[in-house]
């Protein structure tokens, strides 16, 4: 693995165990006084969330499957995928997708909304956001299917909206 990577996944673990030490010590101590606490909650399967927490949100054609490898121990398939139409961040031309295995297959030629993290390393990888599997989009313009979302809204206008914090449908 890239020292990039080790040292991204790295603080990402130190930072829960950080957080899960605090909450069990502000559990089992007794304050002097009443503890008010902000609860963030990050659903996977909501529009919004999904939008606010990826690094990018596109459109994109999976050209191939390249390859597999194991990632902090998670084995997972590698992609290539083609951004088409941008909804948040900057990307363009080709980038490489990590999908963890056990998710349904990426078939070539497909086209979805991807959320991502970037890894931010050289080879311009990036991750699904976790929790979160690619919505299936051959058609920007098609009506948005299996969601609560309002009626006649495109693939288009609800990852707009998503990514504008406007809509609380879930995917």
């Amino acid at each position: 693995m890239k020292k990039p990577l080790l040292a991204c996944l790295a603080a990402v673990l130190t930072a829960a165990v950080a957080t899960g030490g605090y909450l069990a010590l502000q559990h089992v101590t007794d304050p002097s006084e009443p503890v008010r606490t902000v609860t963030a909650s990050y659903d996977p399967g909501a529009a919004r969330d999904v939008a606010s927490s990826a690094d990018d949100v596109f459109h994109g054609t999976v050209v191939r499957l390249t390859g597999r490898r194991t990632i902090a121990e998670i084995p997972s398939r590698l992609y290539e995928v083609r951004v088409g139409h941008v909804f948040k961040g900057g990307l363009t031309g080709t980038v490489t997708l990590t999908q963890p295995e056990g998710h349904p297959t990426l078939e070539p030629g497909g086209k979805y909304v991807f959320a991502t993290t970037s890894w931010h390393n050289e080879d311009n990888e990036h991750g699904l956001l976790s929790g979160t599997r690619p919505y299936p989009a051959p058609d920007l313009t098609a009506p948005v299917l299996g969601t609560p979302a309002r009626a006649g809204v495109t693939v288009a206008e609800y990852w707009r909206d998503a990514v504008d914090g406007r809509t609380g449908s879930s995917r």
